[in-house]
């Protein structure tokens, strides 16, 4: 069927895949990421499309050739990679730089040379090896965040850290470009040629200039320009700003030597710094469905049975030996960072598939001669099956984390199960009497809150949800609804424990206010420098209200107490912006 739009044909194969066989799927709750695999598997040219040329009438309703649904499908890494740079900022992104650039970097080098060094004890090249240890230690990044947003498990403590490996895994796929060119000059005249060394040094020059030029260039415009769109309050011409945005800055890295999914994580963090991040968001997420549905199709085109029935024990072998690998070393950098067994065997099963990547140097190795075609096939099958397979392992694992760690939260009160729903409210980090207090004043202004407490059955009861967990965790901040919350209250008396609850309230969200109770005013200033709001030092308050008593019962005027008492808190606070410049 000949047509002047291009793959016209696919298109519409995907859209009533999308719209028939997926709504299907879900109707027997099975995930959407796993009904367009499947999807694809049937309709592609690996399933059904093997029939047109026994009845050709099949060929019009099927796909016989993936190459423009890949192609489709590269839209959608592009539409993924820029929704993670929105859901960052370069604010986040720095405060985050210890999990990304750690447990990121320690994951992506143990795991590349694991698998490096396998695939040279089966008598791989040394660079075909290096290549294949540094691709296959990426995971999919498209599948993993789509499971963790259908669960609604972005802001648990598997759901971040999964997140900060991604993104480290992300940010290091320009690397791996650049190691590939290089490689290929390498195979030409050595690798320690001076073709092959000005290679590296220009791309590393090349690269960070331009990704400079884009922020820079980027900063300067977007604001400006989303500014005078949201002026005219024109939803169509706002979502062609975005899509505008999104596909020129994709577009222009691409241009200078970047990948488009580089770019368009860069457009992310860019736009995240306005204040249209929100509108954005929303403009954007049916068209990033729909593209990201096209690459969970193309995977499943990408598999064909008749080679995996071939040879299905070497296919299989090699798929549960990724995963027991990857998740291996996951797992074992997860316990070392004082992660709990469940999480880090969650964790670790999640990232244990191949990611995208893997199909772009499989490809380009191919064409570089360092692998032979036949082994291509081979490794693209096994990449494929195991992103299929994440959505059934990740579903296990979760399950079994529940076993291992127990239920995340446990919630008392009589709004317990009215959680979910609350928005706006004040989140109270510890309860107690200063919480109860607190609480009531707060319903009075009908202010919601949600209180975290290690012992909340020991607390008297009020009209108050009280959620018995760790407010130093993800997974309790996020089940208190720390995305939605105005404020959170730090009210834990424990000085250690309270600075860690600010960290971490920071680190899911930079901008958010915070009031904590501190011992002291040394407290007080390290609280501040953690990020704090305001802080109010108990033995400080206290000695203010015991001063201000005294002062009035022994004759002081009450215009003169209060002036002195206010004047001592000033020399107070004071000291304590002194003591944050001294330790800054």
């Amino acid at each position: 069927m000949e047509t002047s739009i291009p793959h016209l044909r696919e298109i519409l194969v995907f859209l009533t895949a999308a719209g028939v066989l997926v709504p299907l799927m879900q109707k027997f709750k099975i995930s959407p990421v796993l009904g367009f695999l499947l999807a694809g598997l049937l309709l592609g040219p690996h399933g059904a499309g093997l029939l047109a040329h026994v009845w050709p009438p099949i060929g019009t309703i099927v796909i016989t050739e993936s190459e423009g649904v890949h192609a489709l499908a590269e839209m959608g890494i592009v539409f993924l990679l820029f929704m993670i740079g929105l859901e960052l900022s370069f604010e986040r992104l720095s405060t985050m730089r210890k999990k990304v650039f750690g447990f990121g970097g320690l994951q992506v080098g143990i795991t590349a040379m694991v698998i490096g060094s396998i695939a040279w004890a089966f008598g791989n090249k040394p660079e075909t090896s290096m290549l294949l240890g540094l691709g296959f230690a990426l995971s999919s990044t498209a599948i993993v965040m789509q499971i963790l947003a259908e669960n609604k498990r972005m802001g648990s403590l598997v759901g971040r850290a999964s997140f900060a490996i991604l993104l480290f895994q992300d940010l290091s796929v320009i690397l791996l470009l650049f190691f590939l060119g290089f490689t290929n000059l390498g195979v030409q005249g050595g690798l320690s040629s001076p073709s092959a060394l000005a290679y590296l040094g220009k791309a590393l020059w090349s690269a960070a200039t331009a990704t400079i030029g884009i922020v820079i260039i980027g900063r300067l415009v977007l604001r400006p320009v989303f500014k005078m769109v949201g002026k005219g309050k024109n939803t169509e011409l706002f979502i062609a700003a975005t899509l505008l945005t999104v596909i020129s800055i994709a577009a222009g890295a691409e241009a200078v030597g970047l990948s488009m999914g580089l770019g368009a994580f860069l457009a992310g963090l860019l736009v995240a710094e306005t204040e249209y991040r929100h509108d954005v968001e929303s403009a954007i997420e049916p068209f990033k469905g729909l593209l990201m549905g096209l690459f969970f199709m193309s995977v499943g085109m990408s598999v064909d049975l008749r080679m995996v029935l071939g040879d299905p024990f070497w296919i299989l072998a090699s798929v549960i030996g990724l995963f027991a690998v990857k998740a291996g070393i996951i797992f074992t950098i997860a316990r070392t960072l004082k992660v709990t067994t469940g999480r880090a065997l969650e964790l670790g099963l999640l990232l244990g598939q191949a990611g995208e990547f893997a199909f772009v140097l499989l490809a380009m190795a191919s064409d570089m001669k360092l692998i032979s075609e036949n082994d291509a096939q081979f490794m693209l099958i096994v990449t494929s099956l195991s992103m299929m397979i994440t959505p059934l392992v990740a579903r296990m694992a979760y399950r079994v984390r529940l076993v291992l760690d127990g239920p995340d939260v446990s919630i008392y009160g009589p709004d317990a199960f009215a959680v979910d729903a609350i928005d706006n409210h004040v989140i109270l980090a510890g309860y107690g009497r200063m919480g109860h207090v607190i609480s009531d004043i707060l319903n009075q202004q009908n202010i919601p809150c949600v209180a975290i407490d290690h012992a909340p059955e020991a607390v008297a009861p009020n009209d108050v949800p009280l959620l018995k967990g760790d407010a130093t965790d993800y997974e309790t901040l996020n089940k208190a609804g720390i995305r939605r919350a105005v404020a959170v209250a730090v009210l834990i008396d424990k000085t250690e424990e309270a600075r860690k609850v600010v960290e971490m309230v920071k680190s899911i969200d930079p901008k958010m206010l915070i009031v904590a109770r501190a011992r002291d005013g040394q407290h007080a200033a390290e609280l501040f420098r953690l990020g704090a709001t305001a802080t109010i030092p108990d033995m400080v308050e206290g000695s203010l209200h015991v001063a201000h008593e005294l002062l009035t019962h022994i004759g002081v005027p009450m215009a003169a107490a209060t002036k002195a008492v206010e004047r001592q808190r000033t020399i107070e606070a004071a000291e304590i912006q002194q003591a944050i410049k001294s330790n800054a």
